[in-house]
Formats: C-alpha cells, sequence, structure tokens
C-alpha cells in the first residue's frame, strides 16, 4: 500500500495528489490467467480488487471479490475475462477529494490509475483512511458519531456461508464474530474464506466422491481473526490506527463488557473524508438494491429531492452526504420485506435512521421522516442553547 510523501504538507484532500499517496508497484493477473490465480493473489496481499492488464502492461479490467460472491457457484479454472468488469479510472494528478468521490459514486475499493493507457498504479480506501491521523478536523471525531450502530454479527460456531450470506448483504468484505455470550471474540474477512470456500465449490469432497450426500461444513472459528476494536469513547483517529495496523476494513466499537455496539468500516471513514471536501450539492447513495429497472430509482430520488429542499431550510444542518443501504428479507415464499437504514451528513452533525415495510417506497418514506424529525430536534436544541447564551 501507499504511503505519504514527507513532501506533502496539507492534509486537504482537495491538494493532495494520487499520485502521491498511490501504490505503483500494483500487483495484477493477465489475460489467461484462471480464476484461481486471481483469488490466490487477493487472499496473499490482502486486497478486494486487481487489474486485469495485457502483455503490454495496459489496463483491461478489474477482477474483484464483489464479483466473486455474487457467483452462486463459480469453476476455478475459468479464466479471468470471463468476470472482470471495466473499472472507472483515475490520472496521476487527480486529487484524493477527486478519488474519494469516484470510490463512493462507484463503489470501489481501489481505482486503477492510468496514463496513455497503461497502468501506473492504483490507490486504494487503506492509502487514504492512513491520512486521517494527521487530518485534524477528522482525527477526532467520536466513533459513535462515524460507526453504523446494532452491527451484524455472526458467531463462531457458524457455518461461513452465512458469513458470506451477511457480507452479500451489506455489500462488505468483513463480519464482527461473537462468541456464546455476544461478546466480540474475532472478524471474519471476505480474504480467509474465499480460497477455501471456492475450493469446497469446485473439487468434491471425499464423501461426495463416495456417494455420501454431506460434505464438510467449514466453520466461522476455523477462520476468525483475533478482533479489531476500539472502546465506544474513542475517536475516528483511533479506530483508523487499529484498522490500519492489523489490516482489517473494519473496526468494531464494544462497550465494557466487550458487547459490539457499533463498526466503522473504511467506506464510514471515506464518507467522513469527503465531508472535508468541496462539492456542489449533496452526494446520494443507494447500495444493496439490486432492482434492473430504472422506476423505482426515479421514485426514491425524487422523495430524496422533496426532503433536501425541506432540509436546506435549516441553515444551522447543511446537508453533505445522504446514503442508504437497503436489505431484502424473504419472509416466506415471494414475499419481500425491506429494511433501509438511512445516515445523513451535514457539516454539524450525523443523523442516522431504519425502518422495515414490506413496501420499498413506504421504507423510505419512514426513514426519510425520520431523519427531518432529528434535524428539527437538533435545531430547536441548538436555537434553545442560543438564547440562554444570550
Amino acid at each position: 500500500m501507499g504511503f505519504l510523501s514527507p513532501e506533502v504538507k496539507s492534509m486537504s484532500p482537495e491538494t493532495i495528489k494520487v499520485e502521491e499517496v498511490m501504490t505503483k508497484d500494483v500487483v495484477t493477473v493477465k489475460l489467461g490467467d484462471p480464476i484461481s490465480k486471481a483469488i490466490s493473489k487477493l487472499r496473499e496481499h490482502g486486497f478486494h480488487e486487481l487489474p486485469v492488464v495485457n502483455d503490454k502492461g495496459e489496463l483491461i479490467g478489474y477482477i474483484s471479490y464483489r464479483t466473486l460472491i455474487r457467483r452462486k457457484s463459480l469453476s476455478l479454472y475459468s479464466r479471468v475475462e470471463h468476470i472482470m468488469v471495466k473499472p472507472p479510472t483515475l490520472s496521476r494528478d487527480s486529487t484524493i477529494g477527486e478519488a474519494v468521490k469516484l470510490m463512493l459514486d462507484t463503489g470501489y475499493r481501489s481505482l486503477p490509475v492510468v496514463e496513455r493507457n497503461e497502468l501506473v498504479g492504483i490507490i486504494s480506501r487503506t492509502d487514504i483512511i492512513k491520512l486521517v491521523p494527521k487530518m485534524k478536523s477528522i482525527a477526532k471525531i467520536p466513533v459513535e458519531d462515524i460507526m453504523s450502530s446494532d452491527p451484524e454479527v455472526v458467531e463462531e460456531d457458524s457455518p461461513v456461508e452465512y458469513a458470506v450470506d451477511i457480507m452479500r448483504k451489506l455489500s462488505e468484505m468483513s463480519v464482527p464474530v461473537v462468541d456464546e455470550n455476544r461478546r466480540l471474540s474475532g472478524i471474519v474477512h471476505m480474504k480467509d474464506i474465499a480460497q477455501g470456500l471456492w475450493r469446497e465449490k469446485d473439487r468434491p469432497s471425499l464423501g461426495e466422491v463416495a456417494g455420501e450426500k454431506e460434505k464438510k461444513i467449514i466453520y466461522v472459528k476455523e477462520l476468525m481473526n483475533p478482533p479489531v476494536y476500539v472502546k465506544e469513547d474513542a475517536c475516528l483517529k483511533d479506530a483508523v490506527e487499529e484498522m490500519v495496523e492489523y489490516h482489517s476494513h473494519i473496526c468494531v466499537v464494544v462497550d465494557s463488557d466487550m458487547h459490539p455496539i457499533g463498526v466503522i468500516s473504511q467506506k464510514d471513514v471515506i464518507e467522513a473524508i469527503m465531508r472535508e471536501t468541496k462539492q456542489e450539492g449533496v452526494f446520494v447513495q443507494i447500495t444493496g438494491l439490486d432492482i434492473e429497472d430504472s422506476e423505482p430509482y426515479m421514485t426514491i430520488y425524487d422523495m430524496v429531492e422533496d426532503f433536501l429542499g425541506k432540509i436546506n431550510r435549516f441553515k444551522e444542518f447543511k446537508p453533505q452526504l445522504l446514503t442508504f443501504h437497503v436489505e431484502e428479507h424473504h419472509i416466506s415464499g415471494k414475499e419481500i420485506k425491506y429494511s433501509v437504514r438511512a445516515r445523513l451528513t451535514t457539516d454539524r452533525k450525523l443523523f442516522y435512521a431504519k425502518s422495515y415495510d414490506w413496501n420499498l417506497y413506504r421504507a423510505f418514506r419512514d426513514v426519510l421522516d425520520i431523519l427531518e424529525r432529528n434535524v428539527k430536534k437538533e435545531r430547536e436544541k441548538l436555537m434553545e442553547f442560543r438564547k440562554e447564551t444570550l
């Protein structure tokens, strides 16, 4: 991963160039390589995405865990070009602010840096979050203002497939692990599951060869890593330093009894950095909604536009980012219940809301109404405080 060069003095995302932070010695796979080789490199180096290049070193595509986990079945002997995608790119002169925005826009955890079609570097979330301890404006933010509360967890004795389902549902690559008392005991990462899981899929077990129906079950406790965590009174700098030191893409926030009360992901940190960039309008992102029809998105964005119009009237709380994550719960048959989590980032405070409903639009309307009420309450508190201090 890249490190900040000593020449960089300003810690503003708008003044740091991608070239100063990016990794120049890029690990790649080539056209014609088998998927098994890509998975081995992803796991060996702790990456989530790898560039695919031709013999001239030109960028052809990207292969990632995100693509892999969406496949219910996969042959490790297939070639990488069968599942690669075309990624967005950056130039050497792009700023960290531009890199952060593109990562949030596209959902990629790393982005290739290209010059004259040649791959010259790669910049990852990890490269960027290493800047946080020197960004005074966000380093001291309390973790409770950044974390996602009520985190999804997996038990030690659960099959790894259950952990993969959670990762797929949350669009994340790591999940906290708890013991029988719901205390944090570890973290399981996609990179640790991937090779064994797909090997099991691709090669029949001894029992299957012999005609038995049961196959070997791999449990989370067999693959989990030691926990990466901070206490609830920590700040963002503390969480980032833990993530970097232990090469983890999440940091769990625990209470005094080691019960998980929240999770901070690299994406959460990237969003915090996004707050420091100059941008026009409000950045809006919806993840987890797997619908090809554009009409639901248009309806939701109409609702969001109406909501932001109301919030913009509160000059004390200027909206900057509004993110949603949707989960589908298949209750029975074809019935689907939706859960929607929302986070509104303003220049003063972060606001959270969540809702469950059989109707997707009602779930979105509910979280927007909750956010609006919470902003109004905070504004009333601020107005009252100002009156008392006059």
